[in-house]
């Protein structure tokens, strides 16, 4: 009832407003009824079922509530007090429970973590001189991977399995790719150790810990880290498609980095606190110096050459809509959220859904809350100073991306990143190698925003060595010639498309095998069609296994292994049969087609060699 009467309050008083041009297309909504309206038709447009949404203000949480279904086959709407699996806003949460030991203990964000938490595996080279330290893990300049695909989902372990017994299954996701400290790349296991300090200090589970200093003083007393049957009973059914059914509530290991769920109303007031520095009404939550200084970075190398905004201590900028934003973002099985506020600190909001199918609706959602409660705001003006070309001149040059954040696929993402910085006039542009050019527009003499961007989100400086990088957010390009990375990525390129043909040609060998002569050289045809097979399988395997499913040998994750171990094993036997087939006589295009793809395959095994990809089992990885 009471959400009832704001709407019908705030539909009364905007009744007479003139509506304005919003920046997807449509009308700014004006009331709550309006943007109710606007969000069902979002939800109707992608397929979502449902939406969890608070609309906060400094005052208090204007609205909470849904739209759509929480669960499709029993018609459930969703409400404000509908939980929803938050995935990695968990994060906020960890790191807000370290700071406030921080605040209360002798605890040492910047202390090494072999100090603070003794006995937790890490393997870094550069430990003598760069440790990893704890405010590396929540700011994610640790060097980690990404989690390894069979620490993802806990399918057969005690759900509460102690952290000290999670961070063993698999510690080779804690090596340390680079010096911690300067490059920043997403990862979970970082926060899954952070947990595990807050244990190791405190003596309490770290879900106890965060109940007791967060949930409870902000009134999030509903809301959990633990996953248990009673709280399945208070979740939406969460989905993956516009159509499918609903999927399970998996466990994971790396609970402090994603475990969370929590309801609009309960996610609304924590934003609420965070607009008003970490107080409630009642009590003091966090002390507010230490709350702004988790809103930016500190410890990476853009940070460092003055870049303010990127991920800080569970808490990130989010500067591509009109208004400045801070918060978090998360996605686990069946769900995605949001929750953002103004660096004004005037408003801010809460999108929960229960579908991973739709980035969009995700995104308009978030455009429709802050057009709604900004509606009588202008957004601010973009900066932007002159620089001198002569300047700019200086960061011209090929950039290739240096911190993957699965190591796992880091061989598809450095054939597939890189970019061209090149003056062009006065304006300085970033030149892809897959996508359309981008305009960098000048906030200082080394600080530059894209053209959506509402602040600086990238730096030009330079490493350790003088390398010149181009960073920020999640981004860690190094300037390198061009061509050393080209005569790399257009063969393996090539030779990958050119492997996979022996498949299309399959049909016309069969239908002429009665004609080819000798004897048609199946051998050297089979071989070929290993090649093909060897490239397509793992390509297959990843295309249809779940992230659910990654950490488990199964049918997909066993084709993977197959086809990793059979392109190899099938460029032996090719290049042998295509030999055979030169000594005895084959046609001059069946040769030259043999050796053409036997090279094309040798090239793509020898990339994924050093890639570490040969006979990759993704359930021991």
């Amino acid at each position: 009832m009471r959400w009832t009467l704001l709407a019908l309050l705030a539909t009364t008083a905007c009744a007479s407003s003139t509506p304005r041009s919003g920046r997807d297309g449509g009308p700014v909504p004006r009331t709550l009824q309006e943007f109710r309206s606007a969000v069902q038709e979002v939800l109707s447009d992608t397929g979502v079922p449902g939406a969890g949404i608070a609309l906060v203000r400094q005052a208090g949480i204007e609205w909470a509530g849904g739209v759509g279904l929480a669960d499709r086959d029993r018609g459930t709407p969703v409400t404000a007090d509908t939980h929803f699996r938050a995935g990695s806003i968990s994060k906020t949460f960890v790191a807000m429970a370290l700071v406030q030991l921080s605040e209360t203990t002798d605890l040492d964000l910047d202390a090494p973590v072999s100090e603070v938490a003794p006995g937790i595996e890490i393997e870094n080279p550069w430990e003598a001189g760069d440790p990893v330290r704890v405010i590396h893990l929540l700011q994610h300049t640790a060097g980690f991977d990404d989690m390894h695909f069979n620490e993802m989902y806990n399918l057969s372990d005690a759900p509460d399995l102690p952290l000290a017994d999670v961070l063993r299954v698999n510690p080779r996701s804690r090596h340390v790719r680079w010096r911690p400290g300067t490059r920043v790349s997403y990862s979970n296991p970082g926060y899954a150790v952070a947990g595990y300090v807050i244990e190791f200090l405190t003596g309490e589970k770290f879900e106890d810990v965060i109940a007791e200093k967060i949930f409870t003083p902000a009134g999030m007393t509903s809301s959990s880290f633990r996953l248990t049957a009673e709280d399945e009973a208070l979740l939406a059914r969460g989905y993956r498609d516009r159509s499918g059914p609903p999927v399970t509530y998996p466990q994971i290991y790396l609970r402090p980095s994603g475990n969370l769920h929590t309801s609009p109303a309960e996610l609304g007031k924590f934003v609420h606190l965070l607009l008003n520095w970490g107080e409630t009404s009642e009590e003091l939550v966090v002390d507010p110096e230490y709350l702004s200084n988790m809103e930016h970075p500190r410890t990476s190398l853009a940070s460092d050459a003055g870049l303010r905004n990127g991920y800080g201590t569970g808490i990130s900028s989010l500067l591509s809509g009109p208004f400045p934003l801070l918060g978090h973002g998360g996605g686990i099985e069946g769900f995605s959220s949001q929750y953002a506020y103004s660096i004004a600190r005037d408003v801010g909001y809460v999108v929960l859904l229960n579908s991973t199918h739709s980035p969009e609706a995700m995104r308009r959602i978030q455009s429709l809350a802050i057009q709604y409660l900004k509606s009588d705001v202008e957004p601010p003006p973009k900066p932007q100073v002159l620089v001198p070309a002569a300047t700019l001149r200086k960061y011209e040059g090929y950039y290739h991306d240096a911190n993957p954040r699965n190591q796992a696929f880091a061989f598809i993402e450095w054939l597939r990143s890189g970019r061209s910085i090149a003056v062009d006039g006065e304006a300085l542009y970033a030149n892809p190698v897959f996508g359309p050019r981008a305009r960098l527009f000048p906030v200082s003499d080394t600080l530059f925003r894209a053209d959506a961007d509402v602040d600086a989100t990238r730096v030009f400086t330079t490493d350790d060595v003088g390398t010149m990088v181009f960073t920020g957010g999640f981004s860690y390009a190094e300037r390198r010639s061009r061509w050393l990375v080209e005569i790399v990525r257009w063969p393996v390129l090539i030779s990958f498309g050119l492997v996979l043909t022996p498949l299309a040609l399959l049909f016309v060998w069969i239908v002429h095998a009665r004609r080819a002569e000798p004897s048609g050289f199946w051998w050297l045809k089979t071989a070929l069609l290993l090649c093909a097979l060897g490239a397509a399988l793992p390509f297959v395997g990843v295309m249809n296994v779940s992230d659910l499913n990654l950490g488990w040998p199964n049918l997909w994750t066993g084709a993977i292994f197959t086809g990793s171990v059979m392109l190899p094993v099938a460029v032996l036997l090719a290049a042998f049969f295509t030999i055979d087939a030169w000594r005895n006589d084959a046609g001059r295009w069946l040769r030259a087609y043999g050796l053409a793809v036997s090279c094309a395959a040798l090239v793509l095994s020898a990339y994924l060699s050093w890639w570490d990809m040969i006979a990759f089992r993704s359930w021991t990885y």
